[in-house]
């Protein structure tokens, strides 16, 4: 009886330490899980660039009729080096420019948006500085390819993802380092359950950046480089309902003592207009070391190129 007694005891027993064993595993991989779902979390929502309004001079600011009777100097046919750029004295300039689209699930510029000048800012400045600076001297590389790396870098995509093509590009355009760092950097598509809890209580506006990241990462998860089709993932479709603040033109004292009047005709082209005054000798103007970012949060910041979008 002793002996039956005894065996109870031991078999009660080891089932009861397995009972403990399975659930703290059970925890620690509810744990992990959870580790690693806020990595996932952080990482989507985490923005690569981080520009935005806020980093705008709105006080000293010109209305869009201003310089309206003046004459202006065409700077298509202007002496340019990527280094110091143009070299412009006192007076008005206008010159058209080739742009990128730094903000995927935002809408496309309209007659609508005024835009202000603001810095290139966030973890992937970098990467998104040298693919469009460095396509100044690479200018038979298509644009839209160029504008598909940008937005891959934005979505946090998987460089492996991309297509061949797309990554011949970004050996071009970008240095080792930068390689490396692209290479290691990267998110497949994010399941549902994850994006869900990742947009919780965050504004919309953002949500739908966060939408269009992942759409842009399922994109290249697909192996697809159909670029229209990517175009209709990165962007929304209309016009921005919300009125912006500042109007169409307006013009904003650049850092560098000069004015400037950002007027984008869609997210690929702009127009851009120059104010020198006489206060100052001369500047150097470097197209590329701007952005154009509009008062409006959904609407799209544009990085504007070296390259000239003229027709002559």
């Amino acid at each position: 009886m002793k002996k039956l007694i005894l065996s109870f005891f031991l078999i009660s027993s080891f089932f009861a330490n397995a009972q403990i064993i399975n659930i703290l595993k059970d925890k620690v991989k509810d744990k992990t899980a959870s580790l690693v779902g806020d990595k996932v979390i952080g990482a989507i929502t985490t923005e690569a660039i981080t520009t935005n309004f806020k980093d705008c001079n709105k006080v000293d600011i010109k209305n869009a009729d201003f310089g309206k009777n003046e004459k202006y100097t065409n700077l298509c046919n202007a002496t340019f080096s990527p280094s110091e750029g143009y070299l412009l004295k006192p007076g008005f300039y206008t010159i058209e420019l080739k742009s990128f689209c730094l903000h995927a699930g935002t809408y496309a510029p309209s007659k609508g948006d005024g835009y202000l000048y603001g810095p290139l800012k966030g973890q992937k400045k970098d990467l998104v500085n040298s693919l469009i600076k460095n396509w100044y001297q690479n200018q038979d590389i298509p644009q839209q390819k160029v504008q598909a790396l940008v937005w891959g870098v934005i979505a946090k995509s998987s460089f492996k993802n991309m297509s061949p093509d797309l990554q011949l590009v970004a050996t071009r355009l970008l240095s080792k380092n930068e390689l490396l760092n692209l290479s290691k950097m990267g998110l497949d598509f994010v399941p549902e359950s994850v994006m869900s809890k990742a947009k919780s209580n965050l504004p919309q506006p953002v949500q739908l950046v966060l939408e269009a990241e992942n759409r842009i990462r399922s994109f290249f998860s697909s192996s697809s480089s159909n670029y229209s089709e990517l175009e209709k993932l990165a962007l929304l479709t209309g016009v921005n309902p919300v009125t912006s603040e500042i109007s169409y033109g307006t013009w904003g004292l650049h850092p560098n003592g000069y004015w400037t009047s950002y007027q984008p005709h869609g997210y690929r082209q702009m127009t851009v207009r120059i104010y020198v005054p006489n206060t100052i000798t001369s500047v150097n103007y470097i197209p590329s070391d701007d952005v154009a970012v509009p008062a409006n949060t959904g609407s799209q910041r544009l990085k504007v190129s070296d390259v000239l979008n003229c027709s002559n």
